[in-house]
Formats: C-alpha cells, sequence, structure tokens
C-alpha cells in the first residue's frame, strides 16, 4: 500500500484523530488530508509536472510535513535539504537535483537571501506561506503511480559530492511496518522526534506514526533542558532519536519528569553502548538499535521482546536478505566479518544522475553498503567498522573528503586528511591533519572552513605536520592517522 493511500485509509477511519502535534497545535488526519491537497493544487498551479523536483528548504514547522505530502499528492520528488549546509555542499545540490521550486519560510530571515544566489537557473523560489494559501482542499487529480519517483535524498558520499538517492512509491514510508512490529506500537501512542524534519530519523518517525494511525510529534529544535517537559506535554510514548542525544540527556542531573514520563520505547541509533544505562535511569521496557541507510533502508530492527545480543543490530526485517560478502563478492560463513550486502525491495530505485555509481553499489540484486559486518548463526548482524571515509558526528554524516577538499582550497595548504575519531558523546569528533606550505596556523583555517562548510563539519581538532603517512601508490594511510589519534586520546585521558 502507497502512503498515500495509508493517509487515505486513516482520514476514513481516524480523521478526528490527531497526526500531527507541535508547538502547542494539532492537526488531525482530516485536517492534515485537506491541507495537503491545498498544497499540492498550489504546486500544480506552479507548474510542478510528475517528477519535477520540489526543494523544501526550511526548518521545523507544521508547514514542513504539510508541504512534504503536498509534493507527493501532486506526483513531484520530495527533496529536503539541509539549510545549514555550507554554501558549496548546498549550491552543489541545487545545482544537481536543479528543483522547479525551492521552498522557504518567511520566519528564516536569510535563508532565503542565500538561496537564491545558490538556486539553478530555472528554479523559482517560493514561500511555504505564500504555497498555503487559499486553492482548493479537493482530492489531486493525477496522482502518483506506484513505480513514480517520490523522493530524492542526497547522501555524503567518499567522493566528496553528495550522491542523491532516488526512491520512488512503492518504496517510500514502508519503514514504518517494520518499525511498527518490531517495537510494539499501537493507534493510541504518540511517536516523538527531535531531530530536523530532513532528517532521515524523523521521516521515519512520521511515517510510522501515519502506518500506525498514531500521532507525530515534533519541537522546533532540539533542547535537552526543555525535553522533558515536551515529552509530557505531548504525550510521548515512543521516541525516535540518536545515541548522541541519548548520551546528552545521560549527562544532566536527574529529575523526577524523566521517571514520571508516559515514555515507554526508543528507537536510538547508536545507542547500544549507552542502552542499559538508558533503561535503568529513564524507566523505559525497550532501547531498539537498527541498521540501514538513506540508499539501503531499513535492514536490521532488535525487536522488543527478545533478549538483546551484544554489539547486534538484530535481524534482518521481513522481506530483506543479508549476505556477507568477500572483495570478490562471494558470501563468507556466519562469524567471519566481510562487506554488508543487502536484497530488498525497500532499497533505493538509483542514484539519481549518476548511473555508474549505481552500477558500482548494485550487482546482481545485491545493494553493496560499504560497511563491514558478521551475521551470527542465526541472522542477527553485527556491524564492525565502515569500509567508506564517512564521519559519523553527533548524527550527522560528514564527508571526509568534502572537508579535505576544503582546506586543500587554502593558498597555504599543501595536504589534509581528515579523520574521525572516537567521542563519548557525539559518536566521532572530526580531526584534521594538514601538512603547510607556507605560514598557516588552526585559527585561520577553522575560520577558512567556516566560511565554506556548515558548522557541524567543521574539524574541532588539528594537527600540523611535516608530511601524512602513504602507500607505495601515495594513497594516505588514514587508519594509521585514525590509530594514532585514537592512542594518543587514551593516553592523554589516562
Amino acid at each position: 500500500m502507497l502512503i498515500l493511500d495509508v493517509l487515505a485509509r486513516n482520514v476514513t477511519s481516524r480523521a478526528t484523530h490527531p497526526f500531527l502535534r507541535h508547538a502547542g497545535r494539532e492537526v488531525t488526519y482530516g485536517e492534515f488530508d485537506r491541507l495537503t491537497n491545498r498544497a499540492a493544487h498550489a504546486l500544480r498551479s506552479l507548474g510542478v509536472d510528475r517528477g519535477e523536483r520540489v526543494t523544501l528548504a526550511f526548518g521545523n514547522s507544521l508547514e514542513w510535513p504539510i508541504a512534504a505530502f503536498g509534493v507527493l499528492k501532486a506526483a513531484g520528488v520530495l527533496h529536503s535539504v539541509n539549510p545549514a549546509l555550507g554554501s558549496s555542499e548546498l549550491g552543489y545540490v541545487l545545482g544537481h537535483a536543479e528543483p522547479k521550486i525551492i521552498l522557504t519560510s518567511a520566519s528564516s530571515r536569510s535563508l532565503p537571501d542565500s538561496i537564491a544566489r545558490l538556486a539553478p537557473p530555472g528554479s523559482s523560489i517560493v514561500s511555504v506561506e505564500e504555497l498555503m494559501r487559499e486553492s482548493s482542499e479537493g482530492p489531486v487529480p493525477e496522482p502518483p503511480r506506484e513505480n513514480d519517483p517520490s523522493t530524492l535524498l542526497y547522501t555524503s558520499g567518499t567522493t566528496g559530492n553528495p550522491k542523491g538517492v532516488l526512491m520512488n512509491h512503492s518504496t517510500t514510508g514502508v519503514s514504518g511496518e517494520h518499525f511498527i512490529r518490531a517495537l510494539g506500537i499501537t493507534p493510541e501512542d504518540t511517536i516523538l522526534a527531535v531531530t530536523p524534519l530532513f532528517h532521515g530519523n524523523a521521516w521515519g518517525a512520521l511515517v510510522t506514526a501515519l502506518q500506525a494511525g498514531a500521532t507525530f510529534a515534533f519541537p522546533a529544535a532540539f533542547h535537552a533542558s526543555e525535553f522533558w517537559p515536551l515529552v509530557h506535554e505531548s504525550g510521548t510514548t515512543v521516541l525516535y532519536t540518536l545515541g548522541t542525544i541519548l548520551a546528552m540527556l545521560l549527562s544532566r542531573e536527574p529529575s523526577d519528569l524523566e521517571r514520571r514520563s508516559p515514555l515507554r520505547v526508543v528507537l536510538g541509533l547508536g545507542s547500544a553502548t549507552i542502552r542499559d544505562r538508558v533503561i535503568e535511569r529513564f524507566g523505559v521496557s525497550h532501547v531498539a538499535e537498527c541498521f540501514g541507510s538513506t540508499d539501503a533502508g531499513v535492514v536490521t530492527i532488535t525487536p522488543k521482546g527478545e533478549p538483546m545480543r551484544p554489539g547486534s543490530c538484530g535481524p534482518p526485517v521481513a522481506g530483506v536478505e543479508i549476505r556477507i560478502a568477500d572483495d570478490q563478492g562471494r558470501a563468507v560463513a556466519s562469524g567471519s566479518v566481510g562487506e554488508i550486502t543487502v536484497r530488498s525491495p525497500y532499497r533505493m530505485s538509483a542514484y539519481f544522475r549518476d548511473p555508474e555509481e549505481t552500477r558500482l553499489a548494485i550487482r546482481d540484486g545485491w545493494f553493496l553498503t560499504g560497511d563491514l559486518g558478521f551475521v551470527d548463526d542465526d541472522g542477527w548482524l553485527y556491524f564492525v567498522d565502515r569500509k567508506k571515509d564517512i564521519i559519523r558526528r553527533g548524527g550527522e554524516n560528514v564527508s571526509s573528503v568534502l572537508i579535505e577538499k576544503t582546506l586543500r582550497e587554502h593558498p597555504r595548504v599543501a595536504e589534509a586528511a581528515v579523520v574521525g575519531i572516537p567521542d563519548a558523546v557525539l559518536g566521532q569528533e572530526i580531526k584534521a591533519f594538514v601538512v603547510a606550505s607556507g605560514p598557516v596556523d588552526e585559527q585561520e583555517l577553522r575560520q577558512f572552513a567556516a566560511e565554506r562548510l556548515a558548522r557541524f563539519q567543521v574539524p574541532r581538532l588539528w594537527e600540523f605536520r611535516d608530511s601524512l603517512p602513504k602507500t607505495a601508490t601515495q594513497r594516505v594511510e588514514k587508519y594509521r592517522l585514525r590509530g594514532e589519534a585514537t592512542r594518543l586520546g587514551k593516553q592523554l585521558l589516562g
């Protein structure tokens, strides 16, 4: 069943039940249906045809999910971006996607001006407030078909340029069914996500709530001091979040609110090391982990009610197969480490406008994740390491190559290598190793990077060297740098 069919089903059976809860306001399923129809009609009047991209470039608000589903109903392709990206990356993404419409918000004062400078020729910039002005709230003609493209999300890659992950309507939102089964979610639950709505974690919470006929709650932004009052005010029973956010909450002084909250289940991506502490302190019954990615979709979930297996991401969800392969693509035995490959009806359809990357990623129906792991005799997956040079800092995927490329643009930088090193709160912190060709210091490079990258992409740790370790073919040996940085950190910590 397509995600728009699920919405129609809920409108028929639960029209007056709240679907969205945000900043003291509620939107029922019936209201959401009418408002998304209005957005879809407005987009059609602006010339959005089947398969054309519409970019959402604004922060959390009730208008965000309404606009998103308006795009889907108009048979356009939903393209959400992080508006805080650096100008070079945001400019690349917009130029590659070539959206028909870029939606901004009047509440983001400086953003429309910066978007205007980066927008490719042919893209129109429209405020979401203007989009939601009076138009028809009736059914939208010529709805999308099952194999029509539905969403386009860009993910950081080792090439430095983000790759556009294209999904179609047959796969959009289906992950919700897996989480409903694994976490025991019911129509009476309220699912809270505190990450930005353009983040896959929040999108997953939204579509899970929709699939369950439940309520989706979200704040304008995450603030640790406001978290437990938000849980109580929204009636949250299920939390979608990241291990880094859970670590922040654990670092705060205990409060009575956290023990009296209605919260019972947490999906905490990257929370395995603090799972027991979260259960004990916050009184929840289950903290789930999962394995997946923007392009592979949801692959595994640790199910509620089954004993946890230390280090495991859980068994594959229904319909998904996992094969651990060696460098020649041959399956290896259980317990042996290799690349995690996935055969799934829920994966991406293609990398947008990149047939070569698509060919390299999908071989004989198997998607190559680029991650290393193994399975036990029962098929439960254990993640070991990443083959790709992606740094996962505080829930954001950061391309080390993008940062290196930026640093090398400085006139007095000869070489640069960037690695992720373990961090107790963020998961990984970013460290830059620099070989200078002239006088330059950390402060100057930090400022140089900050002017070209998003805040979360700017390295916090810096080291200047005379040279970088390299292979015989002159490839930088990042594993050596990563190991040295990690050992030094342990020595400094005693």
